[in-house]
């Protein structure tokens, strides 16, 4: 059977100063199946979403396999983003796929404050 896909968002967030990659946590609970996960960041600064490259794709769309029983992350540059981003994020729907949005300093990755999302808090567009 084919799960169905839905698309999540954050909503705008505004960016602190420190935060300079939006992170996109995905953990895949399901013991038998692999589950897709597509993530897409906009900058809204000027009023109109502008994408920004994500990687590991280094794409302006980036979908990724998340084995079963496996965690990965995907992150997006908003270092340059003037006033505020959003994730949007298109996964299979499955309680089983929980994703969370943290924006995170440099190295080490530091989350920032008012700066996370987690899944029960995204908002369904799709």
């Amino acid at each position: 059977m084919i799960a169905k896909r839905v698309t999540f968002s954050t909503g705008i967030l505004r960016r602190p100063n420190k935060t300079k990659f939006a992170l996109v946590d995905v953990v895949n609970f399901n013991k038998k199946c692999s589950r897709k996960v597509t993530v897409q960041v906009f900058d809204w600064s000027t009023g109109s979403p502008i994408p920004l490259k994500v990687s590991p794709c280094n794409t302006k769309k980036c979908t990724v396999t998340v084995a079963p029983n496996k965690s990965v992350f995907l992150f997006a540059n908003v270092s340059k983003v003037k006033f505020k981003y959003e994730v949007r994020i298109t996964q299979d729907n499955d309680r089983k796929l929980v994703t969370n949005v943290t924006g995170v300093t440099n190295t080490p990755f530091t989350p920032q404050e008012g700066d996370t999302v987690l899944q029960r808090s995204l908002i369904r567009i799709k």
